[in-house]
């Protein structure tokens, strides 16, 4: 990047002074001043370079990892993502926080959580009983939906996240929004990513022709104990959605 910032972030109106800063920050990802896979600057070069608070360069950095431009790596620091490709959805996905967060998509619910009989989806959430609470969900991206996903949790808690009008139109997610009905925090997650051939009910909601390949996302989602909380199945049409993850070697 530049020795100086492309616009000098300060409060105007009703924009905060981060929004200033992570529209800048944006504006340069854009332009290339930053290239994917590039560290950015500490926050404390940045704080000096742009003149604001410790505190906005941390919101203005919140912002663009949450909209999946930045990622970071503990112990080295902050790197570039990219930018989306224009009418498709490019997912980079660094760590369980991003995966929770959906930035600049919308969330149409289909079918609120209700109670169903499926012994296989209750066996993989290691339930007592054969019965789970289902709730499904269509995401899009500019008006354009990119994918189905069936949310499986424990009846009861289904229960409580109905009540509580969860799912819900926005950019998060089921088990983002149920952390907070939880006994324990959300922990991690184990994924499993299969192509397939489309079957007609999804093929319908996300856009492309029975048969044609599609991504098929499966997560299993557990706490700090390693007990099981969610069981999605999400099913992309990978024209409209792009899944990029950052592989790196361990140190140890």
């Amino acid at each position: 990047m530049t020795d100086k910032p492309t616009v000098k972030p300060r409060t105007s109106g009703n924009m905060p002074a981060y929004r200033l800063l992570a529209d800048a920050f944006r504006r340069d990802i854009e332009a290339g001043a930053y290239t994917a896979g590039q560290k950015m600057p500490t926050e404390t070069v940045l704080q000096a370079q742009y003149k604001v608070s410790r505190h906005t360069v941390r919101q203005a950095l919140q912002k663009l990892l949450e909209e999946g431009l930045i990622y970071r790596v503990q112990g080295s620091g902050t790197y570039v993502s990219g930018h989306q490709a224009t009418g498709r959805y490019l997912r980079s996905v660094a760590s369980l926080d991003e995966i929770v967060f959906w930035p600049d998509t919308q969330t149409e619910v289909i079918e609120p959580f209700g109670t169903h009989v499926n012994p296989p989806i209750a066996a993989r959430l290691k339930l007592p009983y054969i019965e789970v609470s289902r709730a499904v969900v269509r995401r899009s991206f500019k008006g354009v939906p990119f994918v189905l996903t069936r949310h499986y949790v424990d009846p009861e808690l289904g229960e409580r996240l109905k009540a509580h009008g969860i799912p819900s139109r926005g950019p998060g997610t089921v088990i983002g929004l149920a952390e907070p009905f939880l006994p324990r925090a959300v922990a991690g997650a184990r994924q499993e990513i299969t192509a397939m051939n489309a079957p007609p009910e999804e093929a319908a909601m996300i856009g492309c022709a029975p048969g044609d390949a599609i991504l098929l996302i499966e997560r299993l989602y557990y706490d700090t104990a390693g007990e099981f909380v969610e069981f999605t199945e999400s099913h992309f049409n990978p024209r409209r959605y792009g899944y990029r993850m950052e592989l790196r070697r361990r140190n140890d």
